[in-house]
């Protein structure tokens, strides 16, 4: 049955015709235009246009095409002679076959006729003028023509090399030939079609031939199988006796004839000639064993090894370095050097032969279990390299996908991930360590093209991915992200980089740090920074504060967009520096926006109290708060945390405040269902268990990782993973940089309102710290005053006026609504006042 599908397969394929290539009318357009162009200098052409013929180069002619079109004909003129006045005529020819469908590679073949023909004629001409045919003097274009009526090239083909050997005529005859040949293969379709109707019938015989060979080797083969089945089934007796050949009968029967013994001899053995003869049942086993010594073993199939031509090594890309260099200073802000970064380090290459072997394995690995398939790519990168084999028809991608461990094991790897299938292609990929990995520092990807060529706003660097190439990011884009590994798989050094990255692209009029760091060892350094807002926050309790600060410094920013009329961060900055490329990144924020941001800036209230709101008349710096370890926080206050955390994801990016959230324990605890439908682009690094890669990733891979940087990442506006390995900082370079920035830069400015802020907030929850009773609140005299004065009631104007916290204001603008003092809320607007507060 195969071959006959085979049969019908190619049957079909010589029906159907002969492949052919798409139409390209821009390049018949471009040889049309080149064909004109050449026609006009060649006709145009005089000796006083070339400044290699003329001396006077002052008062020297002009051709119509200008400089260009008087060199093209003088070299054409001085190699090709008179076939350079072909040359136009046959562009126009080949430009005709771009208008329509060819077959396939037929231009490259008419091409070669063009070239063939023009040569053709260049070298009869050298003929002719060789035999004094023809003269150059005086000929129709001896105000063309410079030394040969062949050229250069027509008289060293025809007239030095081909007539010493054939003479004139047998040259001309031959120039002839060739000429015609190419002509007709210039202007029809004859060759083309001839070749592909050879192909087709090379392969038909080819496919017949194999399909014979299949053919008695399954004869073959089941003639072996027939045999050794009847051997199996036949008794173990003696063969049929043959008179030449009877030995033993003698012993068996003892009643033949005396004439018959002179005919058998005798078996002699190395003792006594006179032993008696053995049992008939003990020699009937001594037979059937002598048998079974002279069957030959069934030899195991060895398969042949993988040939070469079927494996297609990728090298990893190169980094390439960039041409401009991070500037030393913008601003008050000096930037550290590259030279606290450390080089990466070279490492020995894995040879061609090895990744063949390996394939090899694992094409032979899967054969074991009764899977079939073919190698194709190898992707090599700096840690992990990729081998994608092709299953055969009828293989499902789930049966490859079950064996990673015994993929594992027969090619001796730590562990190995398999993609089924690679995004994009028909192929499975398994991921396989290298023997010798190569380091990902972070100096190279900053000094890299994808860094200096970046246009992003707050750009991060994650590392390089399976093919090396450098992974440079937008956390503006992002614009938030979850982190998630355990102890020493990289997730700390992840965080060094982003910092790091950013020191290496913004000052501290451009972005500000919040972090929090419940350890209180990773990011102590990190307090001499400028950039930072507030010190680091080490106390779990003071987190609240700070992300609800957050909360209302978002929306105080959306009070400042509503008042400028503007969207977003970009497009407040874009009116203060009215830049072009403000213009365009705040357009491209816009257009962003989800449609809570979009809402929330549509709905935000806008005072109308000058005095009490003050419009900055200067940029607003973007805000990254850094969470270290997000476990510690849910389980102090789970409630807080993860509202604020799903508050800032949802609105948070317009305003430019973004996150960075990273734990150690990837529990459905820690990592709920609210934070991770507002964070989609997260980054796992090995963790110890399926549950927990599915909790981070919604889906395994995680834990076949191999640590040390070895991480998946979720790209922003996308679900499918991406593997890469997370450049390389260690605490020697942070602390160099940090020291560095230290030294040439003003020391930090921490703003004492926050501060003030947090503490209140943490002492509302500790309680006790004010004086408060359950069912009023010591501020409440005051917001009636705040009430009093401005005639608005709104939770906004309590938060500013009195500089507590939203939930504070919110729980005080409740208060005032039980007392019956103001009404419920009323959308944006603010609440409506029921009594009047002179006399209250």
């Amino acid at each position: 049955m195969a071959a006959k599908r085979k049969k019908a397969s190619s049957d079909s394929t010589i029906e159907s015709g002969p492949r052919k290539s798409p139409a390209r009318p821009i390049l018949g357009i471009v040889l049309i235009t080149l064909g004109v162009l050449a026609l006009v200098a060649l006709f145009d052409f005089d000796k006083a246009q070339s400044r290699h013929l003329t001396t006077d180069v002052d008062n020297m002619m002009q051709n119509k095409v200008g400089f260009i079109g008087a060199e093209f004909a003088f070299f054409s003129f001085k190699w090709l002679g008179v076939a350079a006045f072909f040359i136009p005529f046959y562009i126009f020819a080949l430009s005709a076959r771009c208008f329509t469908r060819q077959l396939y590679r037929k231009r490259w073949f008419a091409s070669a006729g063009v070239v063939l023909s023009i040569l053709a004629i260049a070298s009869l001409a050298g003929v002719a003028n060789q035999n004094e045919l023809i003269s150059a003097e005086t000929s129709l274009f001896k105000e063309q023509l410079i030394d040969r009526f062949g050229g250069d090239i027509g008289h060293l083909i025809g007239a030095v090399l081909l007539q010493p050997l054939i003479g004139s005529w047998g040259s001309a005859l031959i120039l002839l030939m060739i000429l015609v040949i190419s002509s007709i293969v210039l202007l029809t379709d004859d060759f083309s079609k001839a070749g592909h109707y050879l192909r087709e019938r090379w392969r038909t015989r080819g496919e017949r031939r194999a399909r014979r060979r299949e053919e008695k080797l399954a004869a073959a083969a089941a003639a072996a199988a027939e045999a050794e089945k009847q051997k199996e089934s036949a008794p173990e007796i003696d063969p049929p006796q043959r008179k030449p050949k009877r030995k033993i009968s003698m012993e068996e029967d003892e009643d033949e004839p005396a004439n018959l013994l002179q005919n058998i001899s005798m078996p002699t053995y190395p003792t006594e000639a006179a032993k008696p003869p053995a049992p008939a049942k003990t020699k009937k086993r001594a037979i059937s064993l002598s048998k079974e010594a002279e069957t030959p073993e069934p030899e195991v199939e060895k398969k042949p090894p993988l040939d070469p031509s079927m494996v297609k090594i990728v090298s990893g890309e190169k980094v390439e370095k960039a041409v401009a260099a991070i500037p030393e200073r913008r601003g008050d802000y000096k930037f550290p050097p590259l030279e606290l970064l450390a080089e990466a380090q070279d490492s020995g290459e894995i040879s061609p032969d090895d990744h063949r072997e390996t394939m090899e394995a694992l094409v032979r690995t899967l054969d074991e279990f009764g899977v079939k398939v073919l190698p194709g790519e190898i992707h090599t990168g700096p840690v992990i390299t990729r081998y994608e084999v092709t299953p055969a028809p009828g293989v499902r991608v789930e049966r490859i996908a079950n064996l990673d461990k015994n993929i594992a094991l027969g090619l001796r790897a730590l562990s190995v991930r398999i993609l089924a299938p690679v995004p994009g292609k028909g192929s499975v990929g398994v991921e396989v360590p290298n023997r010798n990995p190569s380091s990902v520092c972070m100096r190279e990807i900053v000094e890299s093209k994808a860094w200096a060529e970046s246009k992003a706003e707050i750009p991060i660097v994650l590392g390089k991915d399976v093919t090396g190439k450098p992974i440079v990011t937008d956390l503006t884009k992002m614009p938030h992200v979850l982190i998630a590994g355990s102890t020493g798989s990289g997730k700390t050094v992840c965080i060094n980089a982003v910092i790091a990255s950013l020191l290496y692209h913004s000052g501290p009029e451009d972005l500000r740090f919040i972090m929090v760091d419940p350890k209180v060892v990773e990011m102590q350094v990190y307090n001499e920074l400028p950039h930072m807002l507030i010190p680091v926050v080490t106390e779990a309790k003071k987190v609240p504060g700070a992300l609800k600060w957050l909360i209302a410094e978002m929306e105080r920013r959306y009070q400042i967009f509503a008042k400028e009329n503007v969207r977003n961060i970009a497009g407040f900055n874009a009116k203060l520096a009215r830049t072009k490329e403000e213009a365009e990144r705040a357009l491209e924020m816009d257009a962003e926006m989800t449609a809570e941001e979009r809402y929330a800036v549509s709905q935000i209230e806008v005072p109308r109290d000058d005095d009490a709101f003050e419009i900055p008349r200067k940029k607003l710096p973007y805000i990254v708060c850094v969470i270290d370890e997000l476990a510690d926080l849910m389980m102090v206050a789970p409630a807080d945390i993860e509202t604020c955390i799903a508050r800032l994801a949802q609105l948070a990016r317009a305003a430019g405040i973004h996150l960075i959230l990273a734990t150690q324990r990837p529990s459905v605890n820690v990592i709920t269902g609210v934070i991770k439908a507002n964070l989609p682009c997260r980054i796992s690094f090995k963790v110890a268990s399926k549950v927990d890669s599915r909790t981070i990733l919604d889906g395994g891979g995680a834990e076949s990782l191999i640590g040390k940087g070895d991480m998946l990442f979720i790209p922003p506006g996308t679900s499918n993973l991406t593997r890469a390995q997370g450049a390389f900082v260690s605490d020697d370079e942070i602390n160099a940089i940090v020291a560095n920035i230290r030294d040439n830069n003003d020391p930090p400015i921490f703003a004492e309102e926050v501060q003030r802020q947090i503490e209140s907030e943490d002492s509302e929850g500790g309680g006790g710290s004010r004086s408060e009773d359950e069912d009023g609140d010591e501020l409440i005299p005051d917001a009636i005053e705040v009430l009093r004065s401005t005639k608005r009631a709104s939770t906004s104007m309590l938060q500013r006026r009195l500089r507590i916290g939203y939930n504070r204001a919110a729980r005080i603008m409740e208060l005032l609504e039980d007392r019956g003092v103001v009404g419920p809320e009323n959308g944006s607007s603010p609440r409506e006042i029921l009594v009047d507060l002179d006399s209250y």
